[in-house]
């Protein structure tokens, strides 16, 4: 496949960009890559395997803000992880951190990057297998009239009575076997 911007040479890059939602795919060679994309291959990188890592920190590195963590212009002293002693820099030119506590460390300069990136700095995809949530955690723990009084009462709310008589009916029922049982 021909270069979509020179269309002489071959593609050897495929780059999808995401803005306001609207997706646009290019295929382009090395040369057209480095010039129209917002992320640099580096010197002499086409010879070098890319990884996830070296992408990301390649990334990274082109979105942060102009005297941010480790713009030109740095002014503040750059952060370093207390645990491992990484600092943003051999992060971004590592593309992975040392250790968990990284995460910490370097929040205030991935939020910007991740903002810049995704359009958001949280996560709004797949949960983990076997997640739960605090709410979700809480409602486990109410007892079967418990959680039957919330369904009642959302029943109520959607006013589909024909429903919240039934639960109420069911209610009842739990509550009399419990004092029988007592």
């Amino acid at each position: 496949m021909l270069c979509d911007k020179c269309k002489k040479n071959q593609a050897k890059v495929y780059y999808t960009e995401i803005i306001n939602g609207e997706k646009k795919e290019q295929h382009l060679c090395e040369d057209c890559a480095l010039e129209y994309t917002s992320f640099s291959m580096g010197s002499g990188m086409s010879n070098q395997e890319i990884t996830l890592g070296s992408l990301l920190s390649s990334i990274l590195g082109n979105y942060a803000a102009p005297g941010s963590l480790h713009g030109a212009e740095q002014t503040e002293k750059e952060p370093v992880c207390d645990h491992c002693g990484m600092t943003y820099s051999e992060f971004l030119k590592e593309g992975r951190f040392g250790c968990a506590d990284c995460y910490d460390s370097f929040k205030k300069g991935l939020e910007k990057s991740l903002r810049n990136i995704q359009g958001s700095d949280t996560h709004t995809g797949k949960k983990p297998k076997g997640f739960e949530s605090g709410t979700e955690k809480i409602v486990k723990e109410l007892s079967e009239i418990d959680k039957l009084s919330i369904k009642l009462q959302d029943a109520i709310e959607k006013e589909e009575f024909e429903e919240a008589a039934r639960l109420r009916d069911r209610i009842r029922q739990l509550k009399k076997e419990e004092i029988n049982n007592a």
